[in-house]
């Protein structure tokens, strides 16, 4: 029993002589990643790819806007994959000028969105909702399922609507379009 309690005397001040290991990371507290650090280049397949000085290289990456309606350009998300975040740049215009190009082409692949400027009929089949509209982009016709879970307002009176393909239109002011179109907002609204 005493050579027990010795063995464990002698671990702890082995242990208590040894350094404090830092806490690991924990996935709640965000990595914030210096501009200077990062390059981005493009994969021959297209996809974009980040090398983090003297670190890692990731062959794929996500960009996304944490603040996509008040502050677009700043806090981007860089993740290896939908769901797994690798850090935040704060300030991507302190980027390289090739990485920024490459940071705003996926962020305008990411965010394409275009604005609707006239609505000429939404006609409801079967709790399907078909629109057609005009946008900057031209005439366009697409389909909304569940107009209470696809169409989101910000207010005052913004509006974003997104199709059974996941394609997101915006509605900067709804009350500023064309007599026609505001009425077929307040039919299906």
């Amino acid at each position: 029993m005493q050579n027990e309690n010795r063995e464990e005397q002698d671990t702890r001040t082995t242990d208590a002589g040894a350094k404090p290991e830092p806490p690991e990371p924990d996935d709640f507290t965000p990595r914030y990643l210096d501009a200077a650090e990062l390059t981005f280049t493009r994969a021959e397949v297209g996809t974009a790819r980040l090398e983090i000085e003297d670190e890692v290289c990731h062959l794929r990456v996500v960009v996304r806007q944490l603040t996509p309606l008040s502050n677009p350009e700043a806090y981007i998300s860089i993740a290896a994959d939908e769901d797994t975040e690798i850090g935040i740049l704060v300030n991507p215009s302190e980027l390289a000028p090739e990485s920024l190009k490459i940071v705003q082409e996926e962020l305008d692949k990411r965010y394409f969105t275009p604005t609707i400027q006239k609505i000429y009929r939404v006609k409801e089949h079967f709790g399907i909702h078909e629109w057609e509209v005009e946008t900057e982009r031209g005439r366009v016709t697409f389909s909304v399922r569940g107009l209470n879970q696809n169409i989101k307002q910000v207010p005052p009176a913004r509006l974003f609507v997104t199709d059974v393909r996941g394609n997101r239109y915006d509605i900067p002011d709804y009350r500023e379009l064309d007599a026609q179109s505001y009425h077929q907002i307040q039919r299906h609204l």
